[in-house]
Parts: structure tokens; C-alpha cells; sequence
């Protein structure tokens, strides 16, 4: 029986960002020209995860480029994002790797564009004094996960595996989205989520360890997706937002430019940026993972098909997915700037 495969990317909910969309300001003309609408669908509303869009907006970037943006926020994570996606309800949308692979296995044409960076966000969360450090420490602990199904509940299966584990030998527990309370609570000993949680843990006063699950288990890059029909239809288009998205990158990536790029973000979403500790540590985690990004050789947003090829494995072997796909349809790299 298959498996659905439940994608929940809210990375903004998890950072304790309000859910009030913030009015767009106007963004101008090109050169003259009415300005082309390109439609984000979000997966939660305004926060941290649309700050370098938010950047280019407000420095004129994407009007310069002829596009004006416009957000959509379609609840749920991928199993809603998806199906807008494909009927054309926006043009890019946000969601893990692994939601191209059972897309495409489903046989819905949807494609990666662009990679966050070669790390994933996930990792599992467990309390400092634990010392929960590997997969095999797991055994007879109690690990929390969104919902059995869900894309946290395959990672932990396989931690388990990497752990020389079984399911009889760990507890796992669908928690929702109330990991760091169950975690205080001593109601797990640990939990599958974005490790950018974890810094929010530490910074409000509880220390954690995050174990990075690319070390562990086949996590594909984080992925922004658009369709088959979009590359051929709106490559342009595409092609304009990346050279934004690339140059907002270099932009946040000095840290001279970070207040302004507060200040930008509270435009959009001011809850966002009343905790200064917080919103200082994810600033340093973002540029060190870019500069680590950039130690590898990394070609800004390219996506590598061995991992997706890893991973598309790891999920038919679990049975998410009950057939294979070619994995190079998966993704594209030919709209990336140089």
C-alpha cells in the first residue's frame, strides 16, 4: 500500500512569525512599462523564509527586471502547494526535496528550479544534556515526529537504519508542530525539524543539539518548484527572478546590509524581527552555511541529481513511492545566472 508523502514546510510558523499577510508596497514600472506579475506561492504567511525577496522588492531589483511580485499563501505545506502549483494558480513554490520525487512519480510535471544551498534545513533536536550525538544513541528513546506519513516520520526511519535500528527499538510520536514544548516537557527525547528551530531553542535559553540529517540519511536540496509548462512558457520571467534571488543573496550575505535588510522584513512581517537574538544567530547561521556553500564550489542554486537519485531510492524503498521516475526531469539548472 502506499505511502502519501506529507511535506509540511513552515518555516516561518516555526520561527513564531505572525500569520497576518503584510500589504505589498508598490513596486514601480520598467522603464515605462506595466510590470509583469509573478506569483509566490507561499507555504505559510510573511517571515524569515521571504526576507531576500522582501530585499529585492524594496531595492527596485524586480522592477528593474520588468516583474512585479505577487504573494499567495496556500496553507498546508506541499500537498496543497503542489496541486496550486500545477493548475496554475503561481508561478514558484517553496517545499522539500522530497516533494518533486513523489510529484513526478504521481505524474504531476512539476520541476526544480533552484536549490537553497547544497545542506538541507533538517536535522533532529534533542536536549544538550541528553547526549543523544548519533542515530544509535535512539534506542529506547521516544522521537517526535509532524505526523506518521509525513516527510519527518521517513527521516526518522531513516535514522533508524543508520543507527542499525528498528522501529521495535525506538518510540516514535506524532507531535505536530509543538516540538520544543514536548521536548521541555520531557515528552520526547527528540524531534525531526528545521534546524533553524534549534537556534531559536538556544537563543531563548534552552540548549540544544541539533544532529545534521544530511550526514545521515539521502535529504535531497531544498527545492523551489515550478512546472514543465512554466520553463518553456515563462523562462524570461524565471530567469529575471533568479538574477534577483542571486543578487539579494550577495546582498544579505555582507553583514553591513543586515539592518537594512530588518528593516525590510518588518515591512512584511514585523513580529519577525522582535527577537534580536534570534534573528542575529539565524543571520550568522545563513552566512556561514553560505560561505560553506562557496568552500565547495558550489554554483549558486544548482541542484544535484546524484542526491535526488539517492533519495528517490531511500523513498521507493520505503514505499512512499511505487515507481521511479527519470530523475532528469526532476530539475533544471539551465535557468540559473552565471
Amino acid at each position: 500500500m502506499r505511502t502519501r508523502l506529507l511535506i509540511i514546510l513552515a518555516t516561518a510558523l516555526t520561527l513564531g512569525v505572525g500569520l497576518a499577510p503584510a500589504p505589498v508596497a508598490a513596486q514601480g514600472t520598467a522603464r515605462g512599462k506595466p510590470l509583469e506579475k509573478f506569483t509566490l506561492l507561499m507555504p505559510e504567511a510573511h517571515g524569515h523564509t521571504f526576507r531576500t525577496v522582501y530585499i529585492g522588492i524594496e531595492k527596485g531589483w524586480f522592477a528593474d527586471e520588468g516583474l512585479e511580485i505577487d504573494f499567495k499563501v496556500v496553507p498546508g505545506g506541499a500537498i496543497n502547494l503542489v496541486p496550486q502549483l500545477a493548475q496554475g494558480a503561481g508561478d514558484v513554490a517553496w517545499a522539500g526535496g522530497y516533494t518533486v520525487i513523489q510529484a513526478r512519480a504521481k505524474g504531476v510535471p512539476i520541476v526544480g528550479l533552484f536549490s537553497a544551498s547544497t545542506e538541507t534545513l533538517w536535522g533532529l533536536i534533542t536536549l544538550k544534556a541528553s547526549g543523544l550525538r548519533t542515530p544509535k544513541d535512539l534506542k529506547g528513546k521516544t522521537v517526535g515526529v509532524v505526523a506518521f506519513s509525513s516527510a519527518t516520520h521517513f527521516m526518522a526511519l531513516g535514522l533508524l537504519r543508520a543507527g542499525g535500528l528498528s522501529e521495535a527499538d525506538v518510540n516514535i510520536k506524532p507531535i505536530g508542530f509543538g516540538g520544543p514544548a514536548s521536548l521541555s516537557q520531557r515528552q520526547i527525547d527528540g524531534y525531526v525539524w528545521f534546524k533553524t528551530q534549534g537556534l531559536a531553542l538556544e537563543t531563548r535559553g534552552t540548549p540544544v543539539h541539533v544532529l545534521d540529517l544530511d550526514q545521515f540519511i539521502p535529504v535531497p536540496q531544498d527545492l523551489m518548484l515550478t512546472t514543465d509548462k512554466l520553463v518553456k512558457s515563462r523562462a524570461p520571467a524565471l530567469k529575471a527572478y533568479l538574477r534577483v534571488l542571486k543578487k539579494t543573496s550577495v546582498f544579505e550575505n555582507d553583514p553591513k546590509n543586515w539592518e537594512e535588510g530588518d528593516t525590510y522584513q518588518a515591512k512584511y512581517a514585523p513580529e519577525s524581527v522582535q527577537d534580536k537574538a534570534f534573528l542575529k544567530a539565524l543571520r550568522q547561521y545563513t552566512h556561514a552555511r553560505t560561505e560553506r556553500d562557496s568552500a565547495k564550489r558550489w554554483h549558486w542554486g544548482s541542484t544535484d541529481p546524484d542526491r535526488l537519485e539517492k533519495a528517490q531510492d531511500f523513498l521507493l524503498d520505503l514505499k512512499v513511492i511505487d515507481r521511479k521516475t527519470p530523475v532528469k526531469d526532476m530539475y533544471t539548472n539551465a535557468l540559473l545566472p552565471e
